[in-house]
C-alpha cells in the first residue's frame, strides 16, 4: 500500500486492531443547512471500508426529531466516474453503529440446505460498493461527495464525514 493522499486525516490503529483499524476523517459536516462537500482520496487500504457520518451530539442543542427527517446523499466515484457508492435517504433510514452512521445495501435470503439460509448481497456495484460500503483499490483515486438537503429547523447539528474499516475480525 502506498501512502494515503488527498483530503482528510488518515489513521492506522495497527494490525492488532479487531475492527475499524483504518480511519479517514474527512472533517466537519454542517448538518444545519443545505450544503455540498467534495473530497478526494488516493491510496486507501484494499479492505472493506464504509463511508458515513459520526454520530451527531444532540446535547449541543441539535433537534434530534428534525435531524431524523433531514435527507443526505453520499456518493463515491472513481477517477473515471464509475459509481461505487450512491446513497440518498433521510437520516432516520440510515443505520447507527457505535462508530458510524451508514447505509446497508439490500440482502436476500438464499437457502443453503437443511433449513439454513445465508444472506446474499444484491445490487453490488464496482469495487464492492454496497450501501455505503466499498473495497477500494489502493491505486485508484476516489471522489467522495456529501450533500445535505432539507435542513430547515435543524440548528446546532454538526458531524464528521469518515471512512472506517479493516481489522483482523
Amino acid at each position: 500500500m502506498h501512502p494515503i493522499k488527498g483530503d482528510g486525516k488518515f489513521t492506522d490503529f495497527g494490525p492488532l486492531t479487531a475492527i475499524d483499524r483504518y480511519l479517514v476523517d474527512l472533517g466537519p459536516i454542517d448538518l444545519s443547512r443545505a450544503n455540498k462537500r467534495s473530497f478526494r482520496m488516493l491510496g486507501l487500504p484494499s479492505t472493506e471500508l464504509v463511508i458515513g457520518l459520526r454520530q451527531v451530539n444532540v446535547s449541543a442543542g441539535c433537534d434530534a426529531a428534525a435531524l431524523a427527517a433531514e435527507r443526505i446523499r453520499i456518493d463515491v466515484t472513481t477517477s473515471d466516474g464509475v459509481a461505487v457508492v450512491s446513497e440518498e435517504a433521510p437520516l432516520s433510514a440510515w443505520v447507527t453503529s457505535s462508530s458510524v452512521v451508514y447505509r446497508r445495501g439490500v440482502e436476500l435470503q438464499e437457502p443453503a440446505g437443511e433449513g439454513v439460509v445465508r444472506m446474499v448481497r444484491t445490487g453490488v456495484r464496482p469495487f464492492g460498493g454496497w450501501g455505503t460500503y466499498f473495497t477500494p483499490s489502493s491505486f485508484e483515486t476516489y471522489a467522495a461527495r456529501l450533500e445535505v438537503f432539507d435542513a430547515q429547523g435543524v440548528s446546532g447539528c454538526e458531524s464528521r464525514l469518515v471512512v472506517v474499516g479493516g481489522g483482523w475480525k
